[in-house]
C-alpha cells in the first residue's frame, strides 16, 4: 500500500508538508486522483466519437471514491458534505472542471477534455486548462505544465471585468439609478459592512453606513440603499437569482465584499505557514464561485472535500491569490510567512 500512494504521489507530484497526517496527505492524494481520472475519462475514444456520457463519468468516479475509502476508511469523512447529505463529490468535481473550460460538453450530453492549450502564470509554473501531452504535476484540481503561446491572465480566464474593487463599488451606487420607494424602513434588516462576523451573519435592524444592501427577510427581496444626509432612503432593486453550481453563482458576496472594503474593512484572509512549500489559507466569508473554483483548481480544500474556506495552498501560489482576491475586496494577512 505504502507503494501505490509513493506511485500516486511520483506521478502527480505531490508532497507531504511537515507534520502532516498520513489521513490528510492520504486524502489530498485521492482528491487529486479522482480528478484526474475525471479528465482521462472523458478521453475516452469508441466508434470514432470522443469523450464520455455524464452519467459514465459520474458511475465510474463514485466506483473510484468507493475504493479509495475502501483501501483508506480513515479518510471517509473527508468525501462528506455534512451541509447536504445529498451532495456528490463526483459531481461536484465534473461540475468544477465544466464550468472551468477544462470539460466542453456536447449536444449529446457527452464530455471531452479541452485540450486548446490554454494556460495561466501562477507562482513559478503554469496552470494547464486540459492535460498536456507533456509530464505535469497536480496541485487540488490543477494540472500544472510548461506555458504555451495561449497565455491568459487569471481575470482573462475567471471572465472578470477589469473595474478595481473601488471602481465596482462606485458603479453600484451611482446615484442615478436610485429612487424613492413606498418600503417600510421598519421592516428591513441591511447590511453591516463594519462588523467583524462573515457576511452572511453581519446583518442588523439600522443602516449603520450611508451605503449599503437591505432586504425583506432572509430570502428577500433585496435592494441596495443610499440615505441621504436628510436621512432618507433611496432604493434600487438589487436582483439574487437562485444560486447553483455554475461558474458565475454566488456574485452577490462581491457587492459586500466591495462595500465592506470601501469602509476601510474588509473581508480578510489568513495566511498559516507549514513548511518552506505549503501553507494554510483561510478565509473570512465564502467566495463568489468564480474565486472559489479557482481556489479548488490550485490548492486543496483542508476539512473536507466541501471546504469553501480553508485551503492548502503552495507558497509561491500566494501572491497570485492574493491578487484575485485582492480584485474583489479581499485583503490577505500574514503575507510575509511566505516570502
Amino acid at each position: 500500500m505504502d507503494e501505490f500512494l509513493t506511485t500516486m504521489s511520483n506521478d502527480m507530484g505531490i508532497d507531504r508538508y511537515e507534520g502532516e497526517s498520513d489521513d490528510s496527505f492520504i486524502y489530498r492524494l485521492c482528491y487529486s486522483s479522482l480528478g484526474q481520472w475525471c479528465l482521462h475519462i472523458a478521453q475516452n475514444s469508441s466508434a470514432e466519437v470522443v469523450g464520455t456520457t455524464k452519467h459514465n463519468q459520474t458511475i465510474v468516479m463514485n466506483e473510484l471514491l468507493q475504493r479509495y475509502i475502501e483501501l483508506f476508511p480513515g479518510i471517509v469523512d473527508k468525501f462528506i458534505n455534512v451541509g447536504n447529505s445529498q451532495a456528490s463529490f463526483p459531481v461536484h468535481i465534473r461540475r468544477v472542471y465544466e464550468e472551468t473550460g477544462y470539460l466542453l460538453t456536447d449536444e449529446n450530453n457527452r464530455n471531452r477534455v479541452a485540450n486548446f492549450g490554454r494556460t495561466i502564470c501562477v507562482g513559478n509554473t503554469y496552470l494547464f486548462v486540459g492535460i498536456p501531452h507533456e509530464t505535469f504535476t497536480v496541485n487540488g484540481l490543477g494540472v500544472f505544465a510548461s506555458p504555451t503561446k495561449f497565455l491568459s491572465s487569471a481575470r482573462e480566464f475567471l471572465i472578470r471585468d477589469g473595474l478595481t474593487c473601488e471602481e465596482y463599488f462606485q458603479e453600484r451606487y451611482d446615484t442615478t439609478d436610485f429612487y424613492e420607494r413606498d418600503i417600510a424602513i421598519d421592516e428591513l434588516q441591511f447590511f453591516n459592512p463594519m462588523s467583524t462576523d462573515v457576511p452572511s451573519r453581519s446583518w442588523s435592524t439600522k443602516m449603520i453606513r450611508n451605503c449599503s444592501v437591505a432586504r425583506e427577510g432572509v430570502l428577500g427581496p433585496f435592494y441596495r440603499v443610499l440615505k441621504e444626509p436628510n436621512n432618507s432612503f433611496l432604493f434600487a432593486d438589487e436582483i439574487v437569482e437562485p444560486q447553483s453550481d455554475s461558474l458565475t453563482s454566488y456574485e452577490y458576496r462581491r457587492l459586500y465584499f466591495a462595500i465592506k472594503a470601501h469602509y476601510n474593512n474588509p473581508l480578510k484572509a489568513w495566511v498559516e505557514r507549514q513548511d518552506r512549500r505549503y501553507s494554510r489559507l483561510k478565509i473570512g466569508g465564502h467566495l463568489p464561485n468564480r474565486e472559489y473554483y479557482y481556489l479548488l483548481l490550485l490548492s486543496w480544500p483542508l476539512n473536507n472535500a466541501f471546504d469553501r474556506a480553508n485551503f492548502l495552498i503552495k507558497n509561491d501560489f500566494i501572491p497570485g491569490v492574493a491578487d484575485v482576491l485582492g480584485n474583489i475586496g479581499i485583503i490577505i494577512k500574514g503575507g510575509s510567512t511566505y516570502v
